[in-house]
């Protein structure tokens, strides 16, 4: 289980979609996020990383290369690109995807190959909501 401190850490996290307004917050909803998804006729959404596993920092290139894998493992699901930006100034940006189309158990399953804590995950016109995955 991971600790509440870092739980909190998560809650208190921006998870930014490039190239778009969208900027999501565990707890809140996006009308942009529901303007996305109508879009792309889609309910369910996942903001996916596959830095830094368990919270371990790893070097850069080594996180790219996780990125790279992360797309790879997707498919065919439609995504697009963006980061988790806390605020503790010395922990960098993950880079993330947003995936739509994914369903909550999928998005459960990629983030557990990616040996994350938890993924960040949602429905259409309801608040973002933390999965803790350990």
């Amino acid at each position: 289980m991971i600790e509440q401190e870092l739980i909190e850490v998560y809650h208190r996290t921006q998870y930014r979609v490039f190239n778009t307004q969208i900027i999501l917050q565990i707890g809140e909803h996006s009308s942009m996020l529901d303007t996305l998804l109508n879009q792309y006729h889609q309910q369910d959404w996942a903001f996916i990383t596959a830095c830094n596993p368990g919270s371990d920092p790893l070097p850069d290139e080594v996180n790219r290369l996780r990125h790279e894998q992360l797309k790879e493992a997707l498919g065919l699901y439609s995504y697009f690109e963006g980061e988790g930006v806390g605020e503790n100034p010395p922990w960098k940006p993950e880079q993330s995807l947003l995936i739509v189309g994914i369903s909550r158990s999928k998005a459960i399953e990629i983030g557990n190959l990616f040996e994350q804590n938890a993924i960040v995950a949602g429905r259409i016109y309801l608040p973002a909501e933390l999965l803790i995955l350990r």
